[in-house]
């Protein structure tokens, strides 16, 4: 997947300082939709083959993208955040309803991880076409999914171990904590988007590819 270069180039003085910007706005509300948008943004750059990372020009456009993507993140986790609040809700009446809110909890945490894990393509489908729509199409997806399994599986759990590590920092005293989780939250999400563009580009999924396929086959 290339993921070393695009290290080495994220890492360049050239580059450093745009996701170290996304970092920092990460976990502030509003501002962190430009955040969600950037990411959009470089995996578009990713689909057509560019080199680096994009600028931050166009920032009402990339905050537009971030909204419309939170949007997605919400529709795939409805049913988690779902059975998390019936879980909760019922830890808050009687001894017998809070037995059963607690398994309730805890399966939501395992729908959480469940649904989260279709998200990387879906985000990859909305950067590539821009449809809302598209991303939402889960069938597609799974099927995307399944051509590269393996690959797409451990992507994703490396993903969820870097971002535990990020969460575990944040407990560091005074602000050192905090800043440094979300900046490294942030650069986590930022090769992960590198990885799973470049994965997503495989499939046929891709609309690329298909173009590519259907000029193959013309020759």
């Amino acid at each position: 997947m290339d993921v070393i270069p695009f290290i080495q180039f994220s890492l360049n003085t050239r580059y450093v300082l745009r996701w170290i910007s996304g970092g920092i706005i990460l976990y502030i509300p509003v501002f962190n939709f430009l955040s969600l948008g950037y990411l959009s943004k470089t995996s578009r750059l990713v689909m057509i083959g560019g080199i680096g990372l994009p600028t931050w020009q166009d920032k009402y456009d990339i905050w537009l993208e971030g909204v419309k993507l939170l949007f997605i993140f919400i529709l795939y986790e409805a049913i988690p955040f779902f059975l998390f609040s019936c879980g909760f809700f019922l830890t808050t009446l009687t001894s017998i309803t809070a037995f059963f809110g607690h398994i309730i909890v805890k399966l939501s945490f395992i729908a959480l991880l469940l649904f989260s894990f279709f998200i990387p393509f879906a985000f990859a489908t909305f950067a590539e076409q821009m449809d809302f729509r598209k991303a939402l199409e889960f069938e597609s997806i799974f099927k995307g999914i399944r051509e590269v399994f393996i690959l797409y599986l451990g992507g994703y759990l490396g993903t969820l171990i870097a971002l535990y590590v990020c969460k575990v920092i944040i407990h560091i005293p005074y602000l050192i904590g905090f800043v440094l989780s979300s900046v490294l939250t942030y650069y986590v999400l930022l090769i992960s988007t590198f990885y799973f563009t470049q994965l997503f580009k495989t499939t046929t999924l891709s609309t690329e590819r298909i173009g590519e396929d259907v000029v193959s086959a013309s020759e």
